[in-house]
């Protein structure tokens, strides 16, 4: 099988845009943890792995935000591996809130809501591998 040219390969803009979403929160939000401006109290600190928010935010820019800016540069440059990062990028999403969970022991409407995003973007890369097909 070779590769789709690159006539064939199209922009996906809300891939593009959901990707942006989550790479933009999962930055701010690591960035909150590891400068200390995001505090997630001293219960639920303790529960993090050694008990740092620094290693919880370095956790969240590498599982999160970095496939998701991945994501959003080949969905608006006719990436060829915009199926397949979507798939992972939702697959990771969706494994971060399950560990978070574990670990955090707390729930939060974003759960459900950023569990959601990451089945649409699972849904949305295997859209993508199937009209490429």
């Amino acid at each position: 099988m070779t590769a789709p040219s690159f006539d064939r390969l199209r922009r996906h803009p809300l891939i593009a845009g959901v990707a942006l979403f989550n790479a933009f929160g999962a930055a701010s939000g690591a960035i909150g943890l590891i400068t200390g401006w995001l505090s997630l109290g001293d219960k639920v600190t303790d529960r993090l792995p050694w008990g740092s928010p620094v290693i919880a935010g370095v956790a969240l820019g590498v599982i999160v935000a970095l496939p998701n800016t991945a994501l959003a540069i080949a969905a608006m440059f006719r990436g060829a591996r915009c199926g397949p990062l979507s798939i992972l990028a939702g697959t990771l999403l969706i494994c971060w809130i399950i560990v978070q969970l574990a670990f955090i022991r707390e729930f939060s409407f974003f759960q459900p809501f950023y569990t959601v995003i990451g089945l649409a973007q699972i849904w949305m890369g295997v859209r993508v591998l199937r009209e490429r097909s």
